[in-house]
């Protein structure tokens, strides 16, 4: 049976990640299992990503919400695992009795951080919402007034609040003016469009980089010419080539140019254009840009689109170009040198040959688990995709600290 592990980002109100909610997949077909029960579900996810995948692998040192019902909680289960990196989620529909309270009251004595997933203003039990630390709050579930209305009522303390189900700025900027701490969903990857705004100096160096490295025959000189007048982009690529196992050092930017290859420069270009574009965004843009990429790379290799991987890779890097450049797809495409195939695939047009593969990407982020079976029947990819995804978690999170440095 395949395991599937989804994680979530949750972000504060600076927009920077601060957790990830685990779920708990059975199979591409389903969307957590009914038939097999909470208690199985956790106990399934706390195995595969605890002993499996590794759960720092897909933490990247940030703490995990993860769902416990009763009898979990009853049996002491979450004592197994270290408060430092978990958050508790008792579930909405749990009817507390006397036993299972002293288990709550005992994981909050030892230092454990509980949060109540769902939250609606009509939740009964009392007992449970004074000892928890977060409510958790679906604005999909809830009325606006009901949304205003728990905040006010329960906002005593030191409690915390989490808006789940936010899927846009608008939303976002609500939550956060209505005193909302944590908030859950994908309003971080749409772009908002300020009219307008120019493309910076320094981000038209890197466009036209781009533009030169994906001509079908790129010149080396002005590749070299290009680097050589940003002493920024220099310094990058420098870092990158004397990270290489060579045997001599490396004296100028064409010589390092010609070391790296073609290949390998249009991949190092596309990373330090997303990387210098994200600046002043949020990670996650930058951090789900690549997953995205590196996700869409390794799922090519394991298909008929191997030939097609290098395409795939910038499908997902260059995804949400239009939330880092605050423009629309278009207007970005006018100026930069992509073949019709990538774009169309970013704007989930189904003509281009690249879109299957890249649905699978998105469907598998957004947790799509029913498009996910048909998507791999298509695409005839036999390897477990679980584990394809774990090692893109695993080499995005690699990128990211590189580029970051």
């Amino acid at each position: 049976m395949d395991v599937f592990v989804a994680r979530q980002p949750i972000f504060d109100r600076n927009k920077a990640v601060v957790a990830y909610e685990l779920l708990y997949r059975d199979s591409a077909a389903n969307f957590f299992n009914s038939e097999i029960g909470a208690t199985k579900a956790t106990s399934i996810l706390l195995s595969n990503s605890y002993f499996n995948f590794g759960i720092e692998m897909l933490l990247e040192d940030k703490r995990a919400f993860i769902n416990f019902d009763k009898v979990l909680i009853k049996n002491e289960v979450p004592l197994l695992l270290d408060k430092s990196k978990i958050v508790v989620e008792i579930l909405e529909d749990v009817i507390p009795d006397k036993n299972f309270m002293t288990k709550l009251k005992e994981l909050k004595i030892s230092g454990y951080t509980l949060a109540l997933d769902d939250f609606t203003i009509d939740y009964p039990y009392k007992e449970i919402i004074e000892i928890v630390d977060i409510i958790k709050v679906d604005f999909m579930l809830s009325s606006k007034e009901d949304i205003k209305k728990i905040i006010k009522k329960y906002s005593n303390g030191n409690k915390k609040f989490l808006a789940e189900k936010i899927e846009n700025v608008d939303e976002f900027n609500n939550a956060v003016s209505l005193g909302y701490d944590y908030f859950q969903g994908y309003f971080f990857s749409k772009p908002i469009m300020v009219q307008g705004k120019k493309i910076e100096s320094l981000e038209i160096s890197y466009i036209k980089l781009t533009n030169e490295i994906n001509k079908e025959e790129p010149n080396y000189k002005i590749i070299a010419s290009i680097i050589e007048s940003d002493l920024d982009m220099s310094y990058k690529l420098l870092k990158i080539v004397n990270s290489y196992s060579l045997s001599s050092k490396v004296n100028s930017i064409p010589h390092a140019v010609s070391l790296m290859g073609i290949s390998e420069l249009r991949k190092w270009a596309s990373l330090v254009l997303i990387g210098e574009l994200s600046f002043g965004k949020p990670t996650e843009v930058l951090r789900l840009s690549i997953l995205r990429s590196k996700f869409a790379e390794l799922l090519a290799e394991k298909s008929s689109y191997k030939s097609k991987k290098h395409e795939l890779a910038l499908v997902g890097l260059f995804s949400m170009i239009d939330v880092l450049l605050q423009k629309p797809l278009d207007t970005i495409f006018s100026q930069l040198r992509i073949s019709d195939e990538v774009q169309m695939a970013i704007k989930l047009d189904s003509k281009s040959e690249l879109f299957p593969i890249y649905k699978l990407v998105i469907d598998y982020e957004m947790g799509n688990w029913e498009e996910i079976d048909k998507d791999i029947k298509s695409l005839k990819i036999l390897r477990n995709i679980p584990d394809i995804y774990i090692q893109a978690v695993k080499t995005t999170d690699d990128i990211v600290k590189f580029i970051k440095e």
